[in-house]
């Protein structure tokens, strides 16, 4: 009799003993749980984030028909160690662009689809040529025409908080990256700088921009007059 009773309080000890256990992997089960979850919340903003940069400038870009607005355009050229600085108007419609220099510079650029025309006013002077991949580090402006389908022409990754780097997975000219900075309001794109590969950046800030103006056509032509000069190449 007295030999059954140590038994049975031997079971009971071994019992509550692998109770006990599972309690204690239970507890730890559940912190190593809450743990992981929280390490996974705390790298969600980052991707969150990078995708509605994303997706801000990819939706913006499908309401918009037209563009309008200034710009100022600041460029290093990194061999002479000199900074420039040119300010102007521009324009999009499409596959149609006007990029507008004033002042000491003044240049009035068209792109339409694949024909390039770059016009002196001073020198009274148009050089015609075709336009293509390789034009795009000489013209940055005619990137905001490649912001509808980032994810085709870009690997895209976040800088910053509301930064995203773009690098063209095919080649552009001389550019290595392009970073956007994304912006409030119905146009997203507040300024962008392109680093080519010997260095040298060109930025360009955006102003007083307008959407969907309905922008005339005649706009983006040119049209020489009778005392200039219009190359071809």
């Amino acid at each position: 009799m007295c030999q059954k009773i140590i038994l049975i309080g031997i079971i009971k000890d071994m019992k509550i003993s692998i109770i006990t256990k599972i309690t204690q992997l239970n507890v730890i089960l559940s912190v190593t749980k809450n743990l992981i979850l929280f390490l996974i919340l705390l790298s969600l903003p980052s991707l969150t984030f990078a995708q509605n940069g994303i997706s801000k400038l990819e939706d913006a870009y499908k309401n918009i028909n037209d563009i309008s607005g200034s710009f100022t355009q600041t460029s290093y050229i990194k061999d002479l160690d000199k900074i420039q600085q040119f300010k102007g108007r521009f324009f999009i419609k499409g596959d149609k662009i006007r990029w507008q220099y004033t002042g000491e510079h003044s240049q009035t650029i068209y792109i339409n689809k694949k024909t390039l025309i770059v016009y002196d006013k001073k020198r009274k002077q148009a050089i015609q040529s075709e336009f293509n991949e390789e034009k795009y580090g000489q013209l940055p402006l005619a990137l905001l025409g490649r912001m509808a389908d980032l994810k085709k022409d870009f690997e895209v990754t976040e800088k910053s908080e509301n930064t995203i780097l773009l690098i063209p997975k095919s080649k552009m000219g001389n550019i290595k990256t392009i970073e956007v900075r994304i912006a409030d309001g119905d146009f997203p794109v507040k300024s962008m700088k392109v680093l080519d590969a010997s260095a040298n950046t060109i930025k360009i800030d955006f102003s007083n921009v307008k959407i969907n103006t309905n922008l005339k056509d005649s706009i983006f032509k040119f049209t020489p007059k009778k005392d200039d000069t219009v190359l071809k190449y």
